[in-house]
This record gives structure tokens, C-alpha cells and sequence, in this order.
């Protein structure tokens, strides 16, 4: 049996439709096996994609014993399932001598999963962290302007995905988990101001953004995650390195109130009944009563400035991608899952070719990375001036 034809996904929700999508009916090249611990999350993703190249597993992602079984028969596994799990997840791919790829979004998690870079070069499997739309992609459409540039001195990336009919209150709706929204909007956000390394508050550094005709101005504002590994990687290189979601206006406002009242917070509260309850529990439910988004666009814009043969250049990225009502997956869906996907055929496939634990900026080939968005039609405007 071939492993590296075999891939492992961890969760069945809708980040997971678009990767199982993109496996077993783009470029269908794999055996995909999917888990999760919900069986009307298993029969809606086997009913969206129809093919005999998925199958469906009963089986909670805290039972490690039952997936360290499945992963010793795939190249790579994907997780899916939420941040939470991925430190344990990651420890049982390397054991497992299994590449891990992960939606991520959570910076002390990632942290915890780079200590585990020597075990993973020893067993010769690749781990990628913060795949996905943001972080994600712009890690890797960082990583193009490194390869394009002789040094650089600033990159910026502003991104969000939205509804394309807002609704009063918030003008947004829930396109990925109420958890990893809270975390993006409450924890430290990571950034290169001046040369030097720091955590800024989330929900500050508001901007304006014009994005043209049919969007207009927007905000964006500090959140956390968005910049991941590129901290790192561009530490001691780079003047300047920030991440900013991009919102509708007034967002901001609405949503720093629930923040102040420590309404993400994770902190029990004790109820009448004697129950114990999280803010950020209430919260994340009222979220998803205020509905799922499904027809959504996904708005980016970078830049990239630096010196090639001794002249100042800026690259500048662009895109603007919408809900597709062909395959009825979100844009979000899309450019996050397609994404991760890319990735897991990338190391599959034996185009990265780094070992350990690794950082999308440095090690993924970023060109073709680009254009197998583009056969996604997802395509990514690059100017350079």
C-alpha cells in the first residue's frame, strides 16, 4: 500500500468539506479518510463530495489510540478539528511517521508544536502549522517577495473574510468557528515595529481601507494569529511586519464592547443550577444564532517593500474571492481548505522537500503554490513597482 496517496482528516466541518473537495474530486489523486465525533457532520461532508475516494470514521479526536491506528497508514493527516488538539496530534503524526498539516490560529499552540521539530527531522516527517487563508497563504505570499527581492524592509498583510449582505448588529456573520473568532479577537497580537519583536493589544492599530466598487472603505484592526511564524522568520530582517482583519465599518466598535466586558473571556462562571459556563461559551453560541454565512467574500491586500539590484520595489497583493455557487463552498472554505490541501499534496508529492517543523515563508515553493490557486480560480493580483 501506498501511503503518500492516503491522507488523514481530522473533523468533517465545513474547513473540511473544502479540503476533502479539493482530495478526492479536483485532481483526484487520494484515498482520503475523514473523522469526526458528530455522524451528521460525517453524512453531510460524505453527501457533498460523492466519491468512493472518502471515507467516514466515527471517532472523536481525543481518541488518540484509534487515530494513531489510521495515521500509520497515511502520508499526511490534516487536522481540522480545532487548535486545541493539534500539540497532541502533531506528537502522535511524528510518532506515527506521518506528515501533519493544521488550520492552526492559535500562536502559544504553534509554539508548543516547533519544540517538536527535532523528533519530526529524526522520523523524516514534514509539519506545517497555520495552514490555511491567513495564517496561511500570506505566509507563503510573504515567502515570494523573499525569493523575488534581494533584502526586504516591510510587510504588511490586511485580510477578512465577510458576509456580502451584512446584517445589523455586528454587520458579520460566522464563516469558521465562534472559538477561533474569540481567540483572533482576544489574545496578543504578535508584530515587527522599529526592528523589534512585539505583542500589541487586539483590537487596535484601526485603519480605513478603500477596496473599490462594490465594497468601498473598510476597517482593519490588530488581531491575533494572522502573522504566525513569519515573526520569526523575519525577525532581525525586516523594520516593520503586521497582520489586520478586515471588517465592514463600525465592526470594531460593537465587537471591543463584548471584548471590555469580558465577554470572550474563558474564565467559568458558576450558574444558578449549579452548572459551569465560559463567557466566551455564551458568546460563541449567540454567534452561531446570529447565523452562518454562506454567501461571503474573502478580501486580501499586501505589501511587500524591499531592494532588488540596489532599487526600492514594493509587491503588492490582491484578492478578492467569492462564495461559489457551483460547488456551494464558502470563500473562506475555499481559500482556507484548498489551501491546507495544496499543501498536503505538496509534501505528498515531494515538492517540499524540508523536513521538521516548518515555516510556510521559508520552505514552501511559493510560485507554484500561487498557481495552484489559480487552477482553484482563486487568483491572486501581484503588482511589483
Amino acid at each position: 500500500m501506498n501511503k503518500n496517496n492516503r491522507i488523514l482528516i481530522i473533523g468533517a466541518g465545513e474547513m473540511a468539506k473544502a479540503i476533502a473537495f479539493d482530495l478526492c474530486n479536483i485532481k483526484p489523486d487520494f484515498f482520503v479518510t475523514a473523522i469526526d465525533n458528530q455522524q451528521n457532520a460525517l453524512d453531510s461532508l460524505s453527501d457533498f463530495i460523492g466519491s468512493e475516494r472518502l471515507s467516514v470514521r466515527l471517532i472523536d479526536a481525543d481518541d488518540t489510540a484509534k487515530i494513531a491506528q489510521l495515521m500509520k497508514n497515511v502520508g499526511v493527516a490534516i487536522g481540522a478539528a480545532g487548535y486545541k488538539y493539534n500539540r497532541t496530534l502533531t506528537e502522535l503524526a511524528i510518532k506515527s511517521g506521518t506528515s501533519w498539516v493544521d488550520l492552526g490560529g492559535n500562536n502559544d499552540v504553534v509554539h508548543e508544536q516547533f519544540k517538536l521539530d527535532d523528533a519530526a527531522r529524526e522520523t523524516g516527517v514534514t509539519v506545517i502549522p497555520d495552514s490555511g487563508l491567513a495564517p496561511g497563504m500570506v505566509n507563503v505570499l510573504a515567502g515570494y517577495a523573499r525569493n523575488k527581492l534581494d533584502s526586504l524592509n516591510a510587510i504588511h498583510f490586511r485580510v477578512g473574510g465577510l458576509p456580502i449582505h451584512p446584517k445589523p448588529p455586528l454587520f458579520y456573520g460566522l464563516l469558521f468557528s465562534p472559538d477561533g473568532l474569540a481567540n483572533e479577537y482576544s489574545e496578543p497580537c504578535r508584530v515587527i515595529e522599529n526592528g523589534e519583536q512585539r505583542e500589541l493589544d487586539p483590537l487596535t492599530g484601526w485603519e480605513r481601507l478603500y477596496f473599490g466598487d462594490p465594497y468601498g472603505t473598510m476597517e482593519a484592526f490588530h488581531t491575533s494569529g494572522g502573522s504566525s511564524t513569519m515573526i520569526d522568520s523575519f525577525g532581525g530582517k525586516v523594520n516593520s511586519l503586521d497582520y489586520k482583519t478586515i471588517r465592514y465599518p463600525g465592526h470594531l466598535h460593537k465587537i471591543k464592547l463584548l471584548l471590555d466586558l469580558g465577554l470572550f473571556s474563558n474564565n467559568p462562571i458558576q450558574v444558578n443550577n449549579g452548572g459551569v459556563v465560559t463567557p466566551r461559551y455564551i458568546m460563541g453560541k449567540q454567534l452561531e444564532q446570529n447565523g452562518w454565512v454562506k454567501e461571503d467574500v474573502t478580501l486580501l491586500y499586501g505589501w511587500v517593500d524591499g531592494v532588488k539590484d540596489g532599487q526600492k520595489v514594493r509587491i503588492k497583493y490582491k484578492l478578492v474571492d467569492t462564495h461559489d455557487p457551483l460547488t456551494d463552498l464558502t470563500s473562506m472554505a475555499r481559500t482556507t481548505g484548498f489551501s491546507s490541501a495544496i499543501l498536503a499534496r505538496m509534501i505528498a508529492d515531494g515538492r517540499i522537500k524540508d523536513r521538521g517543523v516548518i515555516r510556510q515563508e521559508l520552505s514552501v515553493p511559493s510560485v507554484q503554490f500561487i498557481k495552484e490557486l489559480a487552477a482553484r480560480n482563486i487568483n491572486v493580483e501581484i503588482t511589483e513597482n
